[in-house]
């Protein structure tokens, strides 16, 4: 995970420890967080999309005739 990111999880882990009911954040590390979760989705539908172009591949075999022979 990102910096960001992992500050957040990190806070919210303390803020719970701690039992408090409220949280609140900087708008300069909202907005840092909203920069890594959208960096972290665009991402992930990069790969999502290059799974399905995978996906959709066709392989054609082809068979000739011959025979078989067992020794």
């Amino acid at each position: 995970m990102s910096l960001h990111i992992n500050r957040f999880v990190d806070s919210i882990k303390a803020h719970e420890s701690r039992k408090q009911r409220d949280f609140t954040m900087t708008l300069r590390d909202a907005k840092d967080l909203h920069s890594d979760i959208t960096k972290l989705l665009l991402a992930l539908e990069t790969l999502r999309t290059q799974t399905i172009t995978k996906t959709e591949e066709v392989i054609t075999v082809e068979l000739a005739e011959g025979s078989f022979k067992s020794t």
